[in-house]
């Protein structure tokens, strides 16, 4: 599935994700490094009835509350939004639904939406499952977000809570960067800049023209952008230095 696919077909679903996507990119990373450093390998038991899922190391096991967020599917070749599940999210996935309705987003209002799936089919469906993730991020406020393999193709989103995942720091912004971007399903890179103040506690954000200078107590990330909004520099700063 292209990443213009979805812009195309489904622009309010594109922009809802890119405000939250550099923010809950970086928190998915930090997510996979606190569960390999308490548990090692693992693996995962859900319970969707209970709203639970729990990780199971060697040694330990960590237990979060899970909510159904939306579950995407081949063969319908469509993505169900988990407060029109019958087994969703209860109330935080209907924040997604609420966002929608604030703001006049009918693809965050419209129970099913179809997708595109390109030549394939499979990878399809993760990429719209990690996009259905920033929009979850961004509607419910919580993180991370989880996605499982529900079986024939079929893939849920989840967003987490009861894990200790730390937040991001400044000098993780300016280091991931370049991974962030090469994901290509960013489609507004300015957007995603200023969300990072919105989810992270501590940061700030100033505009001033084509640059946005991102700060926390640290120091300073300033951006540059393009017309198309696209990032075209990005320098660190560290207070002090």
């Amino acid at each position: 599935m292209r990443s213009g696919s979805m812009v195309d077909m489904h622009p309010g679903l594109q922009d809802v994700a890119n405000r939250a996507a550099f923010y809950a990119n970086l928190k998915q990373t930090l997510f996979g490094e606190y569960l390999e450093e308490q548990l090692g390998e693992h693996r995962f038991e859900g319970d969707l009835e209970e709203g639970t899922l729990r990780f199971v190391g060697a040694e330990r096991s960590l237990d979060a509350t899970a909510h159904l967020i939306a579950s995407v599917a081949p063969g319908p070749r469509s993505m169900l939004w988990g407060w029109a599940h019958p087994l969703g999210g209860g109330e935080v996935a209907a924040r997604v639904k609420a966002l929608g309705e604030r703001y006049g987003i009918t693809d965050l209002t419209t129970p099913e939406l179809p997708f595109e799936p390109g030549e394939d089919i499979a990878e399809a469906v993760i990429q719209l499952a990690h996009l259905v993730g920033y929009v979850a991020v961004e509607a419910t406020r919580l993180s991370p977000y989880y996605t499982v393999n529900a079986g024939q193709g079929t893939r849920l989103v989840f967003v987490l809570e009861g894990l200790d995942v730390p937040e991001p720091e400044l000098m993780q912004v300016a280091a991931r960067l370049e991974y962030v971007l090469s994901a290509g399903n960013i489609t507004d890179h300015r957007s995603s800049v200023l969300g990072l103040a919105e989810h992270r506690p501590g940061f700030t954000v100033t505009e001033d023209g084509e640059h946005v200078l991102l700060s926390d107590e640290t120091g300073t990330v300033d951006f540059t952008f393009d017309e198309q909004r696209r990032i075209t520099g990005a320098k660190m700063s560290l207070h002090g230095a």
